[in-house]
Order: C-alpha cells, then sequence, then structure tokens
C-alpha cells in the first residue's frame, strides 16, 4: 500500500510528536524522560507543525516504533551506554573515581552532540576570545565535522594559527579536555533558548501582507541599501500556498511556463487544495498521469520541493507584472481618508 502525502514528509522530530500526542500518557512520559532537552524542544515544536493526522498514518507511525522497538530489545546494550551507566555501579568507589573518567573521555561522544546541535556561528563567536591553545583543542575535543563547520565562521588569520596548533596537538591533561568542554559548555548553556523569527522569509510575508504601495515603498527604501536583500523579499513575498487564490485561467496560464518536473517536484509537496487546483485544468488523462507519477516517486528531499514550487511562484509573479495573470497579494489599498 502507498505512503500517504502526509507520513512521505514527516521528519523524524513529527514522528516522534506523533507518538508522544497519541500513546497513553504514562508510557508518553516515559519516552520523554528518555530524551535530552534538545530532543523534547524538536519534538514540542514538531507538535506544533502538525494539525489534522490521517488514522492510517497514526497507526502506521505507532506500528514502526514497535517494531523497532522490538528490534531494539534483540540487540545487545550499547557499549558506550553500558560505560555510561552501568559500569560505574559495577566498580568500587575508589576504581569508579579513578578509571571511569579516564574511560569516559574516551568513549563519551555528549559533547560533539552536544556541539552538533547548536549554530557554528555560535560556537565561533564564543571561542573567539578564548586563548589559541583552547581554542585548538575545543575544536578536537568537538569531532570533525563540528570543527570544520565551527572553523568557517573564524577569522581567517586566527583560522591558520588554530590549525597549526591543532596539527601540533598530540596529548593533553584529562583535565584540561574537562575544563575546556564544561566552560564551553557553560558559556553556551547561557545563551539561553533562542526564538527562530524567520529572517528574510517571515520579513517577506509581512511585506506580502501590506498593500503595494506600501511594501513598494519600503522596498525601495530597502533596495538603496541592498539591492540583493530587496530582490531576496521581492520574490519571497508569496509562497506556494498563495497560489491557491489564482483562478483557474491564470493556473491555466501558469501551467504553460512551468517544467513539468517541476511540477511533479512541486505538487508533491503541495496541500490537497493546491494539488486538485492544477490537476482540475489540465486534461483528466495528464491529471491522472501525475497523480500516478508522484504516487510511485517514493519520498523526494524537502529542498528539492522547495526548488520547484519557488520556480513555478517565480513564473507566477513574472506573469503577475506583465499583466498577463491578477495575482492577489497584500492587503487592499485604503484611501487616504480616515
Amino acid at each position: 500500500m502507498a505512503q500517504t502525502e502526509a507520513e512521505v514528509n514527516l521528519s523524524g522530530a513529527e514522528r516522534a510528536a506523533i507518538l508522544v500526542m497519541y500513546l497513553d500518557r504514562d508510557i508518553a512520559r516515559g519516552l520523554l524522560r528518555q530524551m535530552d532537552d534538545d530532543d523534547v524542544r524538536a519534538v514540542g515544536l514538531a507538535m506544533g507543525r502538525i494539525e489534522n493526522v490521517d488514522q492510517q498514518v497514526i497507526e502506521k507511525v505507532v506500528g514502526e516504533f514497535v517494531k523497532d522497538l522490538h528490534e531494539v530489545s534483540l540487540m545487545p546494550r550499547s557499549g558506550v551506554d553500558f560505560v555510561s551507566k552501568i559500569l560505574p555501579e559495577l566498580l568500587d568507589e575508589d576504581r569508579r573515581r579513578e578509571i571511569i573518567p579516564v574511560i569516559h573521555r574516551r568513549v563519551n561522544r555528549d559533547f560533539e552532540q552536544f556541539i552538533t546541535v547548536r549554530p557554528p556561528a555560535s560556537v565561533a563567536a564564543i571561542l573567539k576570545d578564548e586563548h589559541p591553545q583552547t581554542q585548538a583543542v575545543a575544536l578536537c575535543l568537538m569531532g570533525p565535522d563540528n570543527a570544520a563547520r565551527v572553523l568557517r565562521f573564524l577569522p581567517e588569520e586566527e583560522r591558520k594559527k588554530i590549525t597549526v596548533r591543532m596539527a601540533r596537538l598530540k596529548r593533553i591533561p584529562g583535565e584540561l579536555a574537562d575544563d575546556v568542554i564544561a566552560a564551553l559548555r557553560h558559556a553556551l548553556g547561557k545563551q539561553g533558548d533562542h526564538l527562530d523569527v524567520g529572517g528574510i522569509d517571515r520579513t517577506a510575508r509581512i511585506l506580502g501582507k501590506m498593500n503595494r504601495k506600501d511594501n513598494g515603498s519600503i522596498l525601495e527604501g530597502v533596495g538603496e541599501q541592498d539591492s540583493e536583500l530587496a530582490d531576496a523579499l521581492r520574490r519571497r513575498m508569496i509562497v506556494f500556498d498563495d497560489l491557491v487564490a489564482l483562478t483557474n485561467m491564470a493556473i491555466q496560464v501558469v501551467l504553460k511556463q512551468v517544467d513539468r518536473d517541476d511540477l511533479l517536484s512541486a505538487l508533491k509537496g503541495a496541500t490537497p487544495d493546491l494539488q486538485d487546483l492544477f490537476l482540475a485544468n489540465v486534461s483528466s488523462r495528464a491529471a491522472q498521469d501525475i497523480r500516478e507519477e508522484m504516487e510511485i516517486m517514493g519520498p523526494i528531499a524537502k529542498s528539492r520541493v522547495r526548488t520547484a514550487q519557488e520556480r513555478i511562484v517565480a513564473a507566477a509573479l513574472k506573469l503577475a507584472e506583465e499583466g498577463a495573470i491578477y495575482l492577489p497579494m497584500g492587503a487592499e489599498d485604503e484611501g487616504d481618508g480616515e
């Protein structure tokens, strides 16, 4: 049986959110207790993106969870987990104090995972004020992928010096590693919760809700300071979902400018209403072919969907500017009177 559209587009966090929302409360509580703060935050944000979920999707997600849980239960406990949670309980206090820190430093990946979910620019900003030797130690301890991302955000001259220091590092005292990790964790933890307010995308949507006279004036002023930013804002003032306001005739005009592959990818990630609107404006045979192709495509990357949808929006905007179609956008122009 083919997967539903909703199921195909569910992220890992959204699947976890469905589990927490629909499982027994005591079981859900137990799951949340096993997650770290970043995972709980991701699941909570995913809940906010979930609206109506088909019963079939719920059953599929829960069923896969139970299957995965059964398979995990047949596997031996992870060695790293055993070292962290079980081994200390098996040793006497003296050995626990002397040996466990040594083992833990070599096998534990908590710090690497901690850095992975932090913005590399934020990590670099904190490291920038540290001594070069501390910078080199921190980068070596956070794993190659993280270090590569963070290093890009450090000044070019500093990058060269830090690279030399990293290359010359062979062994460092375990206590120094602990101190560097603790300091970086503390500094990043002090930054608190950062709310994603959307940047260009959110600003463009705000402008898109204004009447054309007002947003045109604002964009003209922005263009005087940063023409590329003004162009980016114009392109994103409407999104693919906004095309639902087009008439059938306008949709037919847009379709003449759209590549078939872009149409398939865009509709694959579109709402049912938009799918129906576009497919109602092609022949019944073509609509059937498109639906069948979308069904056998399988999951596709969200970036591919977004790119295809942006191309179709760009085509619609160009047609609107040329006067070929009317694209409702923003608030109605208001008179000067009160």
